[in-house]
């Protein structure tokens, strides 16, 4: 502290004196110090920072770190509690014998293995951190010997390619660090002012530190003292710190935030360095791609997932069959016609059957089923199923352009309908009631055009493609079977229960509820015509007692707070489920939150009951199942680590029915299982949770960038969330009228609660998100738009009014600077008036009027504002105190001549 305080009062009597203050007078007997001022008065400021801009440029964002709970904006940070890692003696000797055969030194080996880590952690090749420098430079006489502390904190940005060989990879970060090294004694505030980043976010959250101090035992003792014990407590200003001591056993030292980071998870990330260290060590490396963070234990535990389950052997109608034997007298469809028994439904089934197959189908075809939600569609997929084709559900509601692809693209060999919709069908139609005078007895292989097998098709589902497309799915009998006895066990169903047919016959739910039900000994509940929503619903789940249900979030959002003794299940799926959504269902009842792609039989993962209090997980895999959470290199990403989701095992489609390319590029080898097995990539991005739960992030494909900030939508919908008025949230991205993409958030209030006010959700964000993550308009609704399968519909959103913006109340400037950037605000924005806390995108803003504010306030104020400036700040008051900074630091150049001492 002497020798700070010693420098410190050297500036201020620098300020006093002016330029031609001598330095002899003003640091007396710390003649290092007085050498190191004159060597920095030597060195070329401007260019060194130039250097630096060069070396940010396109850097917009820190590196993410694997927080376990994110920091607030603004929040302070410290590396307070520490733990230590070291290598054995001989992976150390090892590791230096590697660094000293490659011409590397062993702090680049270091930094590099750090970085590789933090790219994994990120998802991301380009990353950052910080790296202590010892500032002694070795031109400087004596620099070497000299007492004080000298260091500086830089940046080290690194491409973390994935097929680099390892060797040449590291050998270009250490020209990259030695080129760093002629210009690391600018202050790191002045690079930071030179980034991209905007004012108030750290070029880095964590640094690494390399300390080659030379302490010895014997240089001590030939002085006739003797070293006892050696310790240093130590914090810095940063989420995470590394500090790795070599020796005889290379030491890694982790310091971190024990507010943002457990310490399981700092354990893991001191072992998933020191993982790599020993890989290096072993040898031989390859490229950066064959370097894994984790270790064998790690990466056995997140790929051995196999949740075991029956043998999947058996075919749909076997199934349904043998609960007919069971509980013949029990109804198995209920509806306003009254119930229908099993061994009634079987008769119905069995007729139809027989009729299909003499039409026709069988094994390996498609029979359509243009039918709404009704007795009759039951009727139909059993009698398909057991004819031996797949059922092609074709939702009459849909428009005549989609039914009409639908049908040309799977070619059926029949569709049944009803008399009522046939005329609006483009095709021939068997209809539902055709088929009195069949026999009733179930058909078997003999009576099949050929033998029905678990392999076979038992139905074909259309989903949305990417390119506007649909695109058809088959699933195989087996993942039904599989399914099937897994859900009745998670649900609890039993005999003499109700399901509610809620689901459009063109979403794969239906067949959840089709197996939940007359495969299990409850009766299928099917409701009036028409839309399932708010009261209506509330009165059928009352009115037809029904025991369980699957009702998407949204859908289930809108059922007002009524008495359901009787409702003892509820599934959610097919959007994310939020904690409030929970807080009102869970108690007294079992609710489960399922997850699943078309692409696998209805439900790939589900949570066990969910609990308030918490955002609810998707669980993990349903039996004879398997999840993997990858990085783009098919490399399973550690605990914690947000990566996309692909899952694996028999209820796995066959593929796209007749887009063989689109097949291979979504269904893979799977690299973790037997030969020949395959995994499907989803798409959904996800992380594993220490307890192996997987939770929910986002979609990959909802991941966009604005104004060069890559945004996850997720992350400012939980945040959304989090607000006590808000009951579901939902973010994009939309362009606006002049092709500028803008974030928009879309509310629902929470169950008794007021709409929030827009600006209040604005205010209420920006407490918590930085600046470009905060929507520019809000939008409340009383209600989501709903596809017809009960999902959110985003492309129904409507388009944000001027109601939507956060309107925070006029604030009138308060000085000479806010006044003049109001009006020119007002004037290039074209509007009426300009208060200091407006929003500049709220107010219509975009780069090409950034450009302009700049362009004018630099005529006026006469300095060097940038577009970025403008863009950081966002308000009138924001980029006054930009302003009158840089007028500040302009006018201490002109008074004192060097800058060098003001960074000291």
């Amino acid at each position: 502290f002497g020798v700070l305080s010693d420098v410190f009062a050297a500036y201020a009597e620098l300020t006093r004196s002016g330029p031609t203050a001598e330095l002899d007078p003003v640091l007396p007997h710390r003649a290092p110090f007085r050498d190191y001022l004159g060597w920095l008065a030597t060195r070329d400021q401007a260019a060194a920072e130039e250097y630096w801009r060069a070396e940010l440029a396109g850097l917009t964002a820190p590196t993410p770190l694997p927080f376990d709970r994110q920091p607030a904006p603004g929040q302070s940070t410290r590396s307070a509690d520490w733990l230590t890692v070291e290598l054995s003696a001989a992976e150390s000797d090892q590791l230096e014998r590697f660094a000293r055969n490659q011409r590397l030194t062993l702090n680049t080996v270091l930094a590099g293995m750090w970085g590789l880590a933090l790219s994994r952690y990120a998802g991301q090749a380009d990353i950052c951190f910080g790296a202590t420098v010892s500032g002694r430079p070795a031109e400087l006489p004596g620099a070497d010997t000299s007492i004080g502390i000298f260091i500086n904190t830089v940046p080290v940005r690194l491409d973390v390619t994935g097929g680099a060989p390892v060797v040449e990879w590291l050998r270009a970060v250490q020209d990259r660090q030695s080129a760093a090294r002629t210009v690391d004694f600018v202050a790191l505030g002045r690079i930071q002012e030179r980034s991209e980043l905007p004012g108030g976010v750290n070029l880095f959250d964590s640094i690494m530190v390399f300390e080659n101090y030379p302490i010895s035992a014997d240089m001590a003792s030939g002085q006739d003292l003797r070293l006892r014990e050696l310790q240093a407590l130590e914090t810095t200003n940063y989420p995470l710190t590394v500090v790795v001591s070599p020796g005889r056993r290379l030491s890694v030292e982790f310091g971190y935030d024990p507010a943002l980071f457990d310490a399981t998870t700092a354990r893991r990330l001191a072992g998933h360095l020191t993982q790599l260290l020993r890989q290096l060590a072993a040898g031989p490396v390859g490229t950066l791609d064959q370097l894994d963070v984790l270790t064998e234990s790690e990466r056995a535990a997140l790929v051995g997932g196999w949740r075991p389950g029956i043998d999947a052997v058996r075919t749909l109608p076997a199934l349904f069959e043998a609960q007919v034997a069971r509980t013949p007298d029990l109804p198995a469809v209920r509806s306003a016609a009254g119930p229908i028994s099993y061994a009634e439904l079987d008769r119905r089934a069995n007729r139809l059957a027989h009729l299909l197959i003499a039409r026709g189908a069988g094994p390996e075809r498609v029979v359509a089923l243009a039918l709404p939600r009704s007795v009759d569609i039951v009727v139909a997929q059993l009698a398909v199923a057991k004819s031996g084709a797949a059922f092609l559900p074709v939702d009459p509601e849909y428009p005549a352009e989609r039914i009409a692809f639908m049908l040309a693209d799977a070619d059926p060999v029949l569709v049944i309908s009803t008399a009522e919709l046939a005329a609006g069908l483009p095709t021939d139609v068997l209809l539902i009631d055709a088929s009195a005078g069949q026999p009733e007895h179930a058909p078997t292989d003999a009576d099949r055009r050929s033998a029905l097998h678990p392999t076979a098709a038992a139905y074909l589902i259309y989903t949305s493609g990417s390119t506007g497309r649909p695109k058809g799915v088959l699933v195989p009998h087996a993942g039904l079977a599989s399914f099937a006895a897994a859900e009745v066990d998670r649900f609890a169903v039993q005999p003499g229960d109700r399901v509610l047919q809620f689901s459009s016959p063109s979403f794969d739910a239906s067949v959840l509820e089709l197996c939940m039900s007359v495969l299990a000994g409850a009766s299928l509940v099917v409701p009036p015509a028409g839309p399932l929503l708010g009261r209506q619903l509330a009165g059928v789940l009352a009115g037809q007692h029904v025991t369980h249900a699957l009702i998407p979030p949204a859908a289930l959002a809108t059922v007002p707070a009524v008495e359901l003794p009787e409702f003892r299940t509820v599934v959610v799926g097919g959007d994310a489920c939020s904690a409030e959504l929970v807080a009102r269902w869970a108690p007294g009842r079992r609710m489960i939150n399922a997850y699943g792609p078309t692409e696998a039989t209805v439900v790939s993962t589900w949570s066990e009951p969910l609990v308030p209090g918490r955002t609810p997980p998707i669980g993990r895999p349903i039996a004879n199942s398997t999840a993997y959470v990858l990085d783009p290199a098919l490399r399973p990403v550690p605990v914690g680590i947000a990566g996309e989701l692909y899952v694996t095992g028999v209820g796995l489609a066959r593929g796209y029915h007749r887009q063989a390319g689109l097949t291979a590029e979504r269904f893979l080898a799977d690299p973790f299982g037997a030969p020949g097995s395959r995994m499907y990539r989803t798409g959904d991005v996800v992380r594993r949770t220490a307890e192996g739960e997987l939770e929910f992030v986002g979609r990959a494909d909802h991941q966009v960038k604005i104004r060069g900030f890559r945004i996850e939508l997720g992350e400012i919908e939980t945040a959304l969330l989090a607000h006590p008025g808000v009951g579901e949230a939902v973010v994009v991205a939309r362009a606006d009228e002049t092709s500028e993409k803008r974030l928009v958030g879309y509310v629902r209030p929470a169950a008794g609660a007021a709409a929030p006010e827009p600006g209040e959700l604005y205010l209420f964000l920006a407490r918590s998100l930085p600046a470009y993550l905060v929507p520019s308009a809000i939008v409340s609704l009383a209600e989501f738009p709903l596809s017809p399968n009960g999902k959110l519909d985003r492309d129904a959103l409507p388009a944000p009014t001027r109601d939507a913006l956060p309107q925070v109340g006029y604030q009138p400037p308060g000085t000479e600077a806010e006044q003049v950037l109001a009006e020119i605000w007002a004037e290039v924005l074209d509007a009426t008036r300009v208060g200091i806390a407006d929003d500049f995108f709220q107010l219509g803003g975009d780069s090409l009027r950034s450009l302009h504010i700049t362009g004018r306030a630099n005529a006026v104020f006469d300095t060097d504002l940038t577009p970025r400036d403008v863009l950081g700040a966002r308000t009138v008051r924001g980029l006054a105190a930009v302003v009158e900074e840089k007028i500040l630091a302009d006018i201490e150049r002109l008074a004192f001549g060097d800058d060098n001492v003001e960074k000291l």
